[in-house]
């Protein structure tokens, strides 16, 4: 198996001044919302950016007036959030129920006894078939009936079956990588043995898929640490498993991170600062074609923690005020 270390470095450079005010080079913010309460989750979808407060408030914004076009009361606690198949997902915080809502009209369609993390190719995504606390599994739930289909269960060549971590769903498999494994495995949709493509070093923190690659945010410091340097996204091809590009990070904590998440043509990253002593967070922009920061953003009174969306019109992530910042290419 290929290692993550024998791959293309684009080293990442970043100098910003320490102040009160946000700093940036590469991105710009274009909007803000400001939020009646703290922010759990955002996500992008069915022609809206969708908020969930820590309350149990949803609330609908319109991405280009940047305005809250609709709110919906479900009750704390809730999350977690996806959009999709025509409807926003929402959870009730104790992963068991979820609600279907009507994206047009703010009204709860349906409850069914499930959660959702990814919503693609017209089935709800979750985990499933524990053994001990580990899921070896992928639950599947059509989106359109509500009913469910087989689950995915991961097993290698030899019939074993492979504890499963973080998700991300591609064109024609799933990928995933368990929490005490570096190996990242190939699931394929259409069924069949699962084959490990790749052994990375570190622990995977964030898995994201597009047509022609995998993307992995690892790193190899102790898991929750603030000022630990190591985190790394790496590239690796679908077919191969070879990592064709390594962007150091050494500006975010990645263990603490969230990302990489794809939209608007790059991969968005965001979480807390390595470099602002008082705290903060810091926001980073990825090309998917050479592996390279292309913009950052830096914002002293720091992120929401796991709140952040990217579509065709950029990013939108979450800080302590609370608002929602609309960020995109400057």
């Amino acid at each position: 198996l290929p290692e993550g270390d024998a791959a293309v470095s684009q080293p990442t450079t970043i100098t910003a001044r320490i102040d009160a005010a946000p700093v940036a080079s590469g991105l710009v913010v274009v909007g803000r919302v400001v939020l009646p309460g703290p922010a759990a989750a955002v996500a992008v979808g069915e022609d809206a950016v969708w908020v969930l407060l820590e309350q149990g408030v949803l609330l609908r914004v319109d991405p280009d007036r940047h305005r809250v076009t609709g709110r919906l009361e479900l009750g704390a606690p809730t999350g977690p959030l996806a959009v999709g198949a025509g409807a926003v997902w929402v959870g009730n915080g104790q992963a068991t129920v979820t609600a279907r809502v009507d994206p047009v009209r703010l009204r709860v369609t349906a409850r069914f006894d499930h959660y959702v993390v990814a919503v693609a190719h017209g089935v709800l995504w979750s985990y499933c078939c524990r053994r001990g606390y580990k899921p070896m599994g992928f639950s599947r739930i059509d989106a359109r009936t509500l009913r469910p289909r087989p689950p995915l269960v991961v097993t290698d060549a030899l019939g074993r079956r492979q504890p499963v971590g973080r998700l991300a769903v591609g064109a024609d498999a799933v990928w995933t990588q368990a929490t005490e494994d570096r190996r990242v495995w190939r699931v394929p949709l259409a069924g069949g043995p699962a084959r490990a493509v790749a052994r990375l070093s570190g622990l995977a923190y964030g898995l994201a898929a597009d047509e022609g690659a995998v993307w992995v945010l690892s790193g190899t410091g102790d898991p929750g640490n603030q000022s630990d340097r190591t985190g790394r996204l790496r590239r690796l091809d679908q077919r191969t498993g070879t990592v064709t590009a390594t962007t150091p990070l050494p500006d975010l904590a990645a263990s603490l991170a969230v990302g990489p998440i794809l939209g608007g043509g790059a991969l968005w990253l965001a979480g807390p600062s390595t470099r602002l002593q008082d705290g903060g967070g810091i926001l980073v922009r990825v090309d998917p074609a050479s592996g390279r920061v292309t913009g950052w953003f830096r914002q002293p009174l720091g992120f929401a923690q796991d709140v952040l969306a990217a579509g065709r019109r950029g990013a939108w992530v979450g800080t302590a005020v609370p608002e929602l910042l609309h960020v995109v290419p400057a």
